[in-house]
Order: structure tokens, then C-alpha cells, then sequence
């Protein structure tokens, strides 16, 4: 139970497709390819997505899996969110779920949840949310790609697409963790913002899969997040004193993934009046 436990707080914080053959655009084909999505994803003003995290780890024998999902809509200029998110262990034992609207006012982020047959309301900032905004995420790492390669060409939703593999440079790690939700997993785990920056001095790497279409869409894009969570696992289990071999937890896999479509066709997000009327707390609640 222990070892479920650790996830379970992980996962509270922190609410594939196969590739084969050879290379299939030239460096400078690849090069224009990214240079080209970037100009796409600047004009997309709304998008949906559905959001995959897997996170597996083990303890000696025991072994404990969970996949969260969220179905994700949005809006930008000003900023709207709708969203369904789960979360399931191995067994299928429901672990978390929450329906969740979000909107852009003066600056500041109007949330509404939805959790135990109750809705609550919360001003957050404007990038508390940003590991389920696409657009945002996908702006990021086109910019700062490194070492990439195109590698196959696959079908997302039964579209073309090259899918390119690559790494995130080193100097945007730590935005890259904090929009992945990864510090907040830090923090639940005992880990601070300044432990996790030192843990990431030490990472070798972040990989980072996109697949792109013909005309610069990212329909999907995945991130490896198993070395990050190995570190930030074993600084967790130092800071409780259990580092004896018994009490080793191996992180089997981290990642995130996200399918993207609807690009600049999504209809009006409309917030629930019952969300609105919802009880306001506030963020250290």
C-alpha cells in the first residue's frame, strides 16, 4: 500500500503509436517543417485535445500503475477552458474525477470545478493550467527542439503526419517541468521548487516526440518524463530517511501525451450558471 500511496500523491498534484523505418525528410526538410508549424500554431485560436499521463512504478514485487485522462477544449485571446479529467489505477479503481471550466478575467485565471457532486470557484494565474493547454505547450517546444530527427511517417485520427524525434534543451527544463505539472508532483512529495531545479542540473535528457501534418499542425505530441521522476522519487524517499534497497521505488515510466485536433474549430465554451453560483476558495485552501 505504500507504494500506491506515493503515486496517488504524485497524482494529485500532477492531475502510442509505433514508428518504424528510416529517416524520412531530409535535416533541412525537418528544419522547415518545424519552422513551418510554428507559423501554423500562432494562428490557431482554438483547438481540443485529450491528454494521456502513465505513470508506473514499482517496489520490490508490488506494482502500482495509473493513467490519467483529460478531454480538453480551448479557447484563446481570452483564454477558455473546458475540461474532463480521470484518473484509474491497474485495477480499474477510480482515483480521481473532475469536470473543470476556466476563463480569462483581468489577467488572472476564473476556474470552476466540479468534484463530489459539488462545484467550487478559485482565481489561479493565468499559467496554472498550462500543462493542459496545447497551444502553449506545443509554442514551447517547437522553439526549442534539439537534436531531432524525422523518423517515420504515421496516421493520427487518420491524418498524415511525420513524426519527429527529438530532445528539450537544457535551458528550458524548468519551464518545461513546471508547465508539465511536475513541480507541484515535486512539492507534494516533500521535494522543493529548489531541490527539483538542482535534480534537473543532473538530467541527462527530455525527450520529446511530435508527430506534424503537411500544413504545420502538431496533432500530437509526447513527452518522457521517466529520469525526472526517478530523481524527484529518490530525493522524496531520502528526505522520509527510507533509502534501504526494501524501500527502493523504480519508476518503470512517466509520460505525457497529447492528441490535438479541431484546430480553429471549436464552438463557444459555455460555463454552467451553477458553476458560476459555485462556493469561491481560495488558493491555500
Amino acid at each position: 500500500m505504500k507504494l500506491k500511496k506515493l503515486l496517488a500523491a504524485a497524482l494529485a498534484a500532477a492531475l502510442t503509436l509505433a514508428g518504424c523505418g528510416t529517416t524520412v525528410l531530409s535535416a533541412e526538410e525537418t528544419k522547415e517543417l518545424l519552422a513551418l508549424s510554428q507559423k501554423t500554431m500562432a494562428t490557431v485560436e482554438s483547438m481540443a485535445a485529450e491528454m494521456t499521463m502513465e505513470m508506473d512504478m514499482s517496489m520490490g514485487e508490488e506494482t502500482a500503475e495509473t493513467t490519467t485522462v483529460a478531454k480538453i477544449l480551448t479557447q484563446q485571446n481570452p483564454l477558455r477552458m473546458q475540461m474532463n479529467l480521470s484518473a484509474t489505477l491497474e485495477d480499474g479503481t477510480e482515483a480521481q474525477n473532475m469536470q473543470m471550466y476556466a476563463e480569462e478575467e483581468d489577467g488572472k485565471l476564473r476556474t470552476y470545478v466540479l468534484a463530489a457532486n459539488t462545484w467550487y470557484s478559485q482565481t489561479m494565474e493565468l499559467g496554472s493550467l498550462a500543462q493542459y493547454n496545447a497551444e502553449e505547450n506545443v509554442t514551447l517546444y517547437l522553439s526549442n527542439l534539439a537534436d531531432f530527427s524525422a523518423t517515420a511517417t504515421e496516421k493520427i485520427n487518420d491524418i498524415e503526419a511525420t513524426k519527429i524525434e527529438g530532445t528539450l534543451k537544457k535551458d528550458v527544463l524548468q519551464k518545461v517541468l513546471a508547465e508539465s505539472g511536475m513541480t507541484e508532483t515535486a512539492a507534494a512529495m516533500g521535494v522543493t521548487e529548489e531541490q527539483l531545479a538542482a535534480l534537473t542540473e543532473s538530467v541527462k535528457s527530455l525527450p520529446l516526440t511530435l508527430w506534424i501534418d503537411a500544413d504545420g499542425y502538431v496533432l500530437k505530441y509526447e513527452m518522457n518524463l521517466t529520469e525526472v521522476m526517478q530523481k524527484i522519487m529518490d530525493k522524496a524517499m531520502e528526505a522520509a530517511d527510507s533509502t534501504d534497497a526494501s524501500s527502493a521505488v523504480k519508476v518503470e515510466k512517466t509520460s505525457i501525451s497529447m492528441v490535438c485536433s479541431q484546430f480553429n474549430a471549436v464552438k463557444e465554451i459555455t460555463i454552467p450558471e451553477e458553476a458560476k453560483n459555485a462556493e469561491s476558495i481560495s488558493a491555500n485552501q
